[in-house]
């Protein structure tokens, strides 16, 4: 079974009108033919793919050669920003209406769903919810929230919450709040530098601070190939031996660490991926696509199916042996 751990939905529960509050996304059609999602603080689009109706969502990304579409939702929709009593209302229609969309789909949509972040205790409730009464297969987080990093203290109750339950964490740049957003305003840099480097930032945090040496057994997957971490490996490692900083909370050296994530496939360069498969192993590199937005991939077995040495296993893993062996409650 062919598993793509990447893709996005945004429920057309979010849609619907909740009250007097300003957050919420509206759908309008594009003159070119496509649509755009709006609300008080972006506009994102025009999108030429479906990301609200899980029907057709079902039916593009099986077109793909795709069999089990894991659905979490748009960056944009994270809500950090809310207050955490908005934000877990936001969090809770996603949710419930991510769940709906599997129960009407089970045999190719499987969902992660969001949570409030904004506030740990809130956050580990839902969370909760997610995995014991939704049956969602784990959650999406942002890459911070409003700025904080998730390797503090602060976040421990949340990660000691994920490993216990067995949640698969899937880790996306966030939306707000980029690194260095002044200066990636021309050229789509927020995404095509901003979004690699939000990941490296989170996972680097992630690693430094001990979270990881504690909670060994977490699920996280980290978007678009990891970002960059991969590739300062060497960079990491010189700094573990020769500075006193990088061995604050952790005993061994941060390479030792980058194999405990998982990646998906997204860095569209084939040698690229091969020196990700070859340094963290094909048992911790999944299919993904990043449907349905224009960064993503478009036919993601035949990115696989270009890797060149791949041994039938690794290739297998690869295509959904992985995120099956990952996933809950499928």
């Amino acid at each position: 079974m062919k598993v793509d751990i990447h893709a996005h939905m945004l429920v057309p529960e979010i849609l619907a009108d909740h009250g007097p509050e300003k957050w919420r996304p509206v759908e309008e059609s594009h003159p070119s033919g496509g649509y755009l999602i709006r609300s008080k603080d972006f506009v994102n689009g025009p999108a030429f793919k479906k990301i609200i109706q899980a029907d057709q969502i079902e039916k593009a990304t099986l077109e793909t050669g795709v069999d089990l579409t894991v659905l979490s939702t748009p960056p944009y929709a994270f809500f950090y920003e809310l207050s955490a009593s908005e934000g877990k209302r936001a969090s809770v229609i996603q949710n419930d209406g991510l769940a709906k969309a599997v129960r009407d789909h089970p045999k190719h949509l499987a969902g992660l769903g969001t949570l409030p972040m904004q506030d740990v205790p809130m956050a580990v409730k839902e969370l909760e919810r997610v995995m014991t009464e939704l049956k969602l297969s784990g959650v999406e987080l942002g890459s911070h929230v409003n700025g904080e990093d998730m390797g503090s203290d602060k976040y421990r109750p949340f990660w000691e919450a994920a490993e216990s339950l067995g949640a698969v964490v899937f880790i996306h740049p966030a939306f707000f709040q980029q690194l260095g957003t002044d200066r990636m305003n021309g050229y789509y840099l927020k995404n095509l530098l901003g979004n690699p480097m939000e990941t490296t930032v989170f996972a680097a945090h992630m690693i430094f601070s001990g979270m990881l040496e504690d909670h060994p057994n977490l699920k996280i997957v980290l978007a678009h190939a990891g970002g960059v971490l991969p590739y300062l490996r060497g960079r990491l490692e010189h700094g573990y031996g020769v500075r006193m900083e990088p061995k604050k909370h952790i005993s061994k050296p941060p390479s030792t660490y980058l194999g405990m994530f998982y990646y998906d496939i997204i860095t569209h360069y084939i040698p690229t991926l091969r020196f990700l498969v070859d340094m963290v192993g094909a048992d911790h590199v999944m299919l993904g696509t990043d449907y349905p937005f224009d960064m993503g991939i478009d036919d993601p077995v035949a990115v696989v199916n270009q890797i060149p040495g791949l041994s039938p296993v690794e290739r297998d893993l690869i295509m959904g042996g992985n995120a099956l062996h990952l996933l809950k409650n499928i």
